[in-house]
């Protein structure tokens, strides 16, 4: 019997006692292998010596056999390579960003674009096994998470500026439109001019959250020639549309939000005020994490679909 050695065990003395295992022919598993039948040998003894047992027998004039030792060790060589290619299957693909975990934030009205719902079906593309949570998070506090490591990409509306740390790209841009009671006379319009708005209460999310908002309202009621009145500010678009269907206010929303069908609002183009909101996407600048650069990479190919489409 071989004499044990403290020498690793290799797995290509694995790969190659399966091969000859399988062939019981030095020849032919060497051909198998692309090796010379002297380093194959060589293999196979360093192998036993390994193991400190003899796992073949080499007849000068019959063909190998596998002792006992080596038909009980053949197959836990067997569940060794094949765990051994499953993992390195499961490290390339992580290494391609098609496993692992994300964490994705979104604005209420980012989830009536289109955009996000997309993203998230490229992330479960067949091939890829992303696992992504996702929750409603407001911009600036999507700025802040992802500054800190708490989210991984935001999805959020347009800000002049970023944290240095925060990377945006943008997903959508489409046109503002004014969300107005249905009973009321300016529903009877296929587009409303701002002077005839002089009257209206606007609501908007709070300026903090939705960037710009507070600002369209001034520049609606600038081409208006008034005054606006405003309400108190609302938590997100969803609250802003809510008080609209009461019938206490008027308020500019993305046209991504015809969606959302809530009882008493319509939605109407603006006669003579260009309004457009931008819809963005943001991760953190240099990102290691190959799950997470997997996510970003949908999300730009996400983006460049909609820009084609559009």
């Amino acid at each position: 019997m071989p004499g044990r050695t403290e020498e690793p065990m290799e797995l290509r003395w694995l790969e190659s006692f399966v091969t000859v295992a399988e062939e019981l022919h030095f020849a032919r598993a060497a051909d198998r292998l692309h090796l010379a039948r002297s380093a194959l040998s060589a293999q196979i003894r360093a192998l036993e010596s390994h193991l400190g047992v003899r796992l073949i027998d080499r007849g000068r004039r019959t063909r190998p056999a596998l002792t006992s030792a080596g038909q009980l060790f053949l197959d836990e060589a067997r569940l060794t390579l094949a765990q051994v290619a499953r993992a390195e299957a499961v490290g390339r693909r992580a290494g391609r960003g098609e496993l692992g975990h994300a964490q994705i934030a979104y604005v209420a009205s980012a989830a009536f674009s289109g955009v996000l719902t997309d993203v998230l079906t490229r992330c479960a593309a067949p091939g890829t096994e992303l696992t992504v949570q996702v929750r409603e998070l407001e911009t600036p506090a999507q700025l802040e998470a992802l500054a800190c490591g708490d989210i991984d990409v935001g999805f959020l509306r347009w800000r002049p500026e970023y944290p240095p740390e925060v990377m945006a790209t943008c997903l959508l841009t489409e046109e503002v439109v004014l969300a107005l009671p249905a009973g009321a006379p300016l529903a009877a319009y296929e587009a409303v001019p701002a002077a005839d708005l002089r009257d209206e209460c606007f609501v908007a999310p709070h300026f903090d959250e939705e960037y710009g908002c507070r600002d369209q309202i001034l520049e609606v009621a600038e081409r208006g020639g008034f005054t606006p009145l405003c309400a108190p500010p609302v938590r997100d678009f969803i609250a802003a549309l809510t008080l609209v269907g009461g019938g206490l206010a008027v308020s500019l929303v993305p046209d991504s939000l015809r969606r959302v069908h809530i009882p008493g609002v319509a939605y109407r183009p603006l006669a003579d005020v260009p309004l457009t909101t931008r819809l963005v996407g943001a991760y953190r600048r240099g990102e290691r994490s190959p799950a997470v650069r997997g996510v970003i990479h949908r999300l730009r190919e996400a983006a460049a679909a909609t820009a084609t489409a559009g």
